[in-house]
């Protein structure tokens, strides 16, 4: 066999080889890419995932109201188209005289709402807006705010439902004062020491104040706060005060801050000896000389 003959045949046999060698790779690729095709995971679009149902809105509570017959504010004071915000109170005046009340805790998510502009009352937190009528202005809030129940009284916007005076407050200012106990000797309507009673200040004696407003110049009142019957507790600050909603008179009586509209009602007192006592100064007896006993002295003469 001739070198140039078995040369061809290496050749031949060479291609060959490299023909089937080509074919299976090109087998194989073309199972791997129905295998990767045949297992592929399908898509899943957004469109095809149902949409989860919102939450029901939550409730926000209100917080605690003031106590009633508590007096919040000057009517003077609350702008007309607009409002004051008061601690846990919200009082506006959307038209004049019209007086609404409602807690400053926001329906959304309980925030306190921190301003009032605009003519809406405004919340910090995530920008709900009230009217002021508490209406819901603009969300994410979807409530109105919590009303409270507000009164005016005299210049006085109060907590609570308007609640007339008692009738029996008149009977107990009008019953005279007793007579606290004193020291032994002292007159039997004795109120206390003259010296006792500060100036620019005073004492209160059982039912009846006693105050010094300027020096020798005493005056007497009833211990009844003339806006719902309660007793006055103290004198401090150059007035006299009532625990119950804040009202304040001054040593003269008179109507320091409200709510109360009505001055106390007055007690008489006076000095007698080193006394302060209630009631009228006494009337010294007259001393008649022995002789206005005998008959021929007629009343008028001789010292009789």
């Amino acid at each position: 066999m001739s070198v140039e003959h078995v040369n061809r045949r290496t050749i031949v046999i060479g291609a060959g080889a490299a023909a089937v060698v080509a074919a299976c790779s090109t087998s194989e690729n073309s199972s791997t890419q129905a295998t990767s095709s045949s297992t592929a995971i399908p898509t899943t679009t957004s469109s095809s995932v149902a949409a989860e149902p919102s939450p029901p809105p939550t409730e926000v509570p209100a917080g605690p109201e003031p106590t009633p017959g508590t007096a919040l504010t000057r009517t003077s004071d609350v702008p007309i188209g607009s409002g004051v915000l008061l601690g846990d109170t919200v009082i506006t005046q959307p038209s004049p005289g019209n007086y609404q009340a409602f807690s400053v805790i926001c329906t959304h998510a309980g925030c306190a709402v921190a301003t009032i502009s605009g003519g809406t009352i405004n919340c910090p937190c995530h920008g709900s807006r009230f009217n002021l009528d508490g209406s819901v202005a603009t969300g994410p809030a979807t409530q109105p705010l919590a009303a409270r129940t507000i009164s005016v009284e005299g210049d006085w916007i109060v907590a609570g439902a308007f609640a007339p005076l008692p009738a029996a407050r008149q009977e107990v200012q009008e019953q005279p004062a007793p007579a606290p106990p004193v020291e032994e000797g002292a007159p039997e309507n004795a109120l206390t020491r003259a010296s006792d009673v500060p100036v620019g200040s005073g004492l209160i004696l059982g039912d009846t104040v006693v105050t010094q407003p300027n020096p020798g110049n005493y005056q007497g009142f009833s211990v009844i706060c003339t806006h719902q019957g309660c007793a006055l507790n103290e004198i401090a600050g150059g007035t006299i005060n009532c625990p119950c909603h804040g009202s304040k008179f001054n040593l003269d009586g008179s109507v320091a801050t409200g709510p109360a509209n009505e001055p106390l009602s007055r007690r008489e007192v006076s000095v007698q000896g080193d006394w302060i006592v209630a009631g009228a100064p006494a009337i010294p007896p007259v001393i008649k000389p022995w002789w206005c006993e005998i008959p021929i002295f007629a009343p008028g003469s001789a010292d009789c």
